[in-house]
Order: structure tokens, then sequence, then C-alpha cells
């Protein structure tokens, strides 16, 4: 096409102005906001070739800020919303970004530069740079580069650069491919920084389409914009799962004008496919690529499980044999996935895929990673993945390779989520494998685990390496009792060097999945880092000596022993003291509207599940839920055939960002009382949905910080 970059695309004379363009404005609106924010940025002192980071939430003024700063012909480093500070830096620093362009609807202006100390940057050339240090040194990129954060599945986050014209490359393979139309309303729910997301909205603005951003996992504003007549909802299979099981939209399918649903960034397997055909009347469309090169193939509806299809237009895929020499480009085959772009460049994929006879292309994994070869035989570990999160119990899984790269009788590990112990006891997910699996695909070994870390599109992350933060000093109470339980431990002279939980755990003679969140804990609180650019050796911490027992019992949970006392864990700031009754007024209008059939059961906090020889119509569960075993289950046994459990809870918002004290006191008085489990909303929509629940609704309640999950038992 004969735009040069997005913001060419967008503003192309040929297109109705008044058309809806981006969110609620018109092209002609879109156009005048670009315009203005590129001239504030010009004024500001924002060159050509300048990387300057983007960063903001899923909202259309995130995508105007992406177009304004290729106008002025910056590079923008599209930096994850949900990145803690300590990682924002180190990719501003490797990228060579002085400041950010930080979006928020709540601007004035929608956006505002910000100077690396975080103040607003009013100067000519940014905090404390020089005409002559602006000007100093070639550029590291042609302007208008895009520059990519890699997803991190691979290992440690990469910084991947994408010229202008390779990302309007790919939205034209979007438009060819008839998935992005001129009239089509895309819907994006996923993350705007992601390589994924950066194709479609390229796609959008090459076909001229409107184009609807919304907050990732944000199902409310999914379902009121498939009301809105949106035609195409791009989604990854996570989030696929929880829309297709959203009570609103099964209720109000079939949407009249969606078309298609596109799931990319991940493994999409024939269940999910059926379960969106059955609730909404659409199958699941396949995506499949890379950071570097954008989609590269694509498939409709009705694949088998891992399928993702073939080349889109403009692209050639091949199958590269051992020694990377391509095999022949006719029939079925098996190899290293490699790309001819439309430039003529050559990119090597390393995943490994086999291609039917059809010419339709499955992803097996990445090559010595995700494929595992036992004796004669492959498998893919996605594959086994895809089997094992059916297993009755099971809330999430994660399954890897052991041993030498190289060998070939290669081990498989089984890291799982349990949303009930017993239900979902190793031996019992063991017997499941043996039960859906050919013998040579069953693992080795499973290990239940609290919490499995991934990427914003849900991607499992190599296991963090945890140091100490330089020149960190304790002030509030959870980081007086977190420091005094890590010295406890005889932590602070391990973490000085460096290392993983497992590795930590093995030293010290700890129990590596309990210390996994306490690490976690202590990063959210700013005791340390699992950046190598902000770790350090400070000096002792210093904590008051009356923190110290509670500090000892967080200990001995690590160690796996029984604490010689209870002392009381550092108190939550205080509540209104209302908020109890209206949470149970809230809860008491929710009933009333249910229409409950049954007795009525309540449990209070601590309090633990009867045994199951009564039936209920409904129960309410008001705290309890983050136990030290994970006990979902005897919850979901309670309930007659569509009966709803109603849970009111304290949650956190994310466990790695404890952004305010309430959020940081809870989460250290969960770790000292042993609740480990279901820390987020999110969380425990996916162990409820593991033990046969359906949750129908999850919001926050008025009285912070409390949550209320709906859930219903299936007939």
């Amino acid at each position: 096409m004969s735009a040069a970059n997005l913001w060419e695309a967008l503003s192309r004379a040929e297109l109705d102005p008044d058309a809806p363009a981006l969110g609620d404005l018109s092209r002609r609106g879109a156009v005048v906001r670009v315009t203005e924010l590129a001239g504030r940025l010009r004024a500001q002192g924002v060159r050509p070739a300048e990387v300057v980071g983007l960063q903001g939430p899923n909202q259309p003024e995130w995508v105007l800020g992406l177009l304004a700063l290729t106008a002025v012909g910056a590079c923008p480093l599209l930096l994850p919303a949900d990145s803690p500070p300590a990682e924002t830096r180190r990719l501003l620093w490797t990228a060579g970004a002085r400041r950010t362009l930080v979006t928020d609807p709540g601007e004035g202006h929608g956006a505002v530069l910000r100077a690396p100390d975080g103040g607003v940057d009013d100067g000519p050339f940014g905090a404390g740079i020089t005409a002559a240090e602006a000007d100093s040194g070639p550029a590291a990129h042609a302007p208008g580069t895009v520059i990519l954060v890699s997803s991190g599945s691979t290992g440690t986050p990469k910084l991947v650069p994408r010229s202008p014209r390779s990302v309007l490359d790919e939205g034209v393979r979007y438009h060819h491919a008839g998935l992005a139309r001129p009239d089509d309303r895309v819907l994006l729910p996923l993350p705007l920084s992601h390589a994924y997301a950066l194709g479609w909205l390229a796609g959008a603005l090459v076909a001229g389409a409107h184009v609807d951003p919304v907050p990732p996992r944000a199902v409310g504003a999914v379902h009121s914009r498939l009301r809105e007549r949106a035609t195409v909802l791009v989604t990854v299979p996570g989030l696929a799962r929880v829309l297709a099981r959203r009570r609103a939209l099964t209720d109000d399918a079939p949407f009249p004008a969606l078309r298609r649903v596109m799931a990319g960034a991940g493994y999409v397997d024939a269940e999910l496919d059926a379960l969106w055909t059955r609730a909404l009347g659409v199958g699941v469309s396949r995506n499949y690529g890379s950071s570097e090169t954008g989609s590269v193939l694509w498939g409709d509806p009705g694949l088998p499980s891992g399928a993702v299809g073939r080349p889109m237009p403009h692209v050639r895929v091949d199958l590269l044999d051992p020694d990377g020499t391509p095999l022949p480009g006719e029939g079925a085959a098996q190899g290293e996935l490699a790309v001819v772009l439309e430039d003529g460049s050559v990119h090597r994929l390393h995943d490994l895929a086999d291609r039917d006879e059809h010419g339709v292309h499955r992803i097996l994994g990445r090559a010595r990673l995700g494929v595992v070869r036992r004796g004669a035989r492959w498998v893919s570990t996605m594959e086994v993945e895809s089997v094992l999160r059916a297993a009755p119990g099971v809330a999430d899984v994660s399954v890897t390779a052991t041993g030498a790269d190289d060998s070939d009788d290669q081990g498989l590990t089984v890291e799982y989520v349990p949303a009930d112990a017993e239900l979902a006891a190793p031996a019992r997910v063991q017997a499941y494998a043996r039960a859906e699996l050919a013998a040579f695909k069953v693992p080795d070994s499973f290990q239940p685990r609290y919490r499995l870390r991934r990427s914003a599109v849900g991607k499992a992350q190599a296991a963090p390496v945890y140091r100490l933060a330089r020149a960190a000093r304790p002030g509030t109470t959870a980081e007086h009792v977190m420091a005094a339980a890590l010295t406890e431990l005889g932590l602070p002279p391990l973490l000085a060097q460096g290392g993983t939980a497992a590795d930590l755990a093995g030293t010290a003679g700890l129990l590596a999945d309990v210390l996994a969140p306490v690490l976690d804990t202590a990063c959210a609180l700013g005791l340390l880092v699992t950046d190598t650019a902000t770790a350090g050796a400070p000096d002792a911490w210093a904590y008051p000596r009356d923190v110290v027992p509670v500090g000892r019992t967080l200990a001995a949970r690590v160690r796996g022993e029984a604490a010689a006392d209870r002392p009381t864990p550092p108190a939550a700031p205080a509540g209104p003291p209302a908020a109890e009754k209206a949470l149970r007024a809230s809860i008491e209008a929710l009933l009333a509207e249910a229409a409950v059939d049954g007795a009525l059961l309540e449990i209070g906090d601590g309090g633990a599940p009867p045994a199951a020889d009564t039936e209920y119509g409904a129960c309410v569960v008001l705290g309890g839920v983050h136990g030290p075993a994970a006990q979902l289950g005897p919850l979901a046994a309670l309930l007659r055939p569509k009966g709803l459990l109603v849970i009111a809870d304290a949650f956190v918002p994310d466990p790695l960002a404890l952004t305010d004290d309430l959020s940081r006191t809870t989460a250290v008085r969960w770790l000292v009382d042993g609740h480990l489990h279901w820390w987020t909303t999110q969380e425990l929509r996916a162990g409820l949905e593991a033990v046969g629940l359906r949750v129908e609704e999850s919001r926050d309640a008025e009285q912070a910080p409390y949550a209320i999950l709906v859930a219903r038992k299936p007939s």
C-alpha cells in the first residue's frame, strides 16, 4: 500500500472521515487528536529516531500515543502495562530511552511525557539531557521503528525492533486474508504492547476498519461491545475459555454481527473450539507468528488441537530438516519452521511443526524446549498441557522437559495448581494422564504448586532469579515482618549472590513451593528484585523486635515445621465500621435476585465445610477460601444441581505488584497464616471452574478490599 507507516494508514484521504475509527472517535476525531499530540511531542523536543517508551492501559489513548510517536518519527518502545517499575527502568535503559509517553484517559490531553524519575518532562530534550547529548551518536533504529518486548516464553525478555514497513506488511496480510475488512469492528481485549495485538491493530488500520481496544479480561466490556455489533473478537486461549463460560455472553448469544473469534499467542485445542461453537455459535480461528515476523499462519475453526492452518498471504513457510535444508513444499512433513517475508528476509522460528497432506500446520512446540524426544518418538509439551488442563481439580498446568537437550530419552515434569488437594492429588493426576495419553507421552513427575508465573498473554515464564534490592530499607509493618522472616531463614547472604526459589530452597533446606510466594511478596514489598541492574548488597535490615515472633512463624512454614506459637500477624488497616453490614446487604440482595431453590448454608471466616450429606440450594462463604491447602472441592460437593456458591473475601489485584498498604498487609497476613492459594479473583475463578463450577459473576464490592464471586453448579 502507499502508506509508509501506521499513522499514514489511519489518515489516508480516501477513507471516510466520519466513519468510526478508534473507540468512540471518528476517523476525523482520531486524526485531530493524533495531530495535536504529535505537535506537543515536537514542542517537547521528541526527535526522529529517538526511542520513547509507551505505556498505559488498553484504551484508545494508547493507540493515539503510538500513532503520534510514529507521526514525529520517534521509535516507540511498547512497554507492558503491568511491568513493575524495576523492569520498566531496565527495559528503558536497555533500549536507550530517556523518557516515556504515559497514556491515561484521565489526563487532560490523554497522555503525558515523563522523565525517568517519574516527573513530567517539559524540557526540550528530557530530564538532564543537553542539546549536545541529544545530537550525539548515530540513531540505533530508523525513524518510526516499533520496538517490542518479547513475551519471555523463550527465556529472558528481549527487545525486538520492527520497521514501519514490516508492521504495515503484516497488516496487509490480515487484510488480504479477509481477516480484517473495511466494515469490521475489531475488538481487542488483549495487551496492546504485545506483538499479536500490534499485528491486528495494523490489519484493522490497513483495512480501514474500526478498532476498539478494551482492557484485558474486561469481560463486561467485551459483552457490551458484542451486543453493540462487534464483528471480530481477538483474544488468547485463556481469555477465550473464560469468555465462553460467561453466563451473560452465552445467554445473549448468538451475536448476529460476530463473524470471527481469533485466538493466538497460545495453544488452541479442539475442546475450546467446540466450547465456543456450542456456547456462541462461532468457532475459534487460529493465529501463529513471532515478535520478529508478525503473524505468518492462520486457520478457520474446526482444525485439530494444536493446528494453526496455512500460510498468510505474501509469506512462504518452510519446514527445515535437522541440517537446516528446506523439505519438499508439498505433502506431509515434520521439521523446524522457517519463514520468508515480503522483503525476502528469512527467519527461523525455532518451533517444530508438522504439515499434513492438505498443507495444514500443527505446532508441536519449541525446538529443544517444547518438543521432547522419548525413544523414537516426539512429544509436544503443549499437547500434554492441553490434556492435563481438563483433569479434575487442575486449575493451571505447565509441562517442561528435563535432561540433556541432545538426549533421545528426555523426561517430562508437570507443575500444576490444584483446586482441591485431594481431587488433584499427584497420583490422581498421573492416573488421568495414563488414561488420556499414550504411554510414551505420560510425564514422569507431577508437582503441585501454589501458583505458576505467566505473562500477560498467558505464556509460562521461566523461574526468576531473586536478589537483594540495592539499599532497601523496611518501613511498614508488613516489610518488617518479611525482613525478619528472610533473616530468620538465613537468606540475605544467599540473595546477595542471587538464585531461583528452587536453588535457594535446595541450598537452605527449605520448601521451594512455599518459598516462591514468599520471595515474590518480598519483591512486591521492595526488599528483593529480579532485575540485576538494581540488585545490591545493603546493610543488615533494621526492624523492631516485636515483629520477630511473627517472622519466625513465617520462617517455620517455609522450613516445613510447625510454628512454636501463634503470634498476631500485622493488623490490616481499619475499614469503615459499617463495611461488614453493607457487604452482607449486598449478598442478601444478590441471593434474592437469584431466587435460591433449596436450603441456604453460610460458612464464616475460618470455618470448614460440613460433610456433604445434605445438598444446599446456595452456600455463602464469608472469607476463608485462602486456606493452607487447596480445598474448593468440598464446597462444590455441598451444592445441589443448579445450586449457587457466593464467595465474599478480600483479594489483592496482583501478588507481584502490591501497590497499597492494604494489599501489602493482606498478603503478609496470608503468608503468616499459611494462606497461599487464591490471592486474586482470577486465580479463584480458575480454581472454581476446575472443580466443576461455572463462574457467573466476579465483581469488586463497594466495601474494599472485598470482592464477590458467584458460581453455579451445572445441572
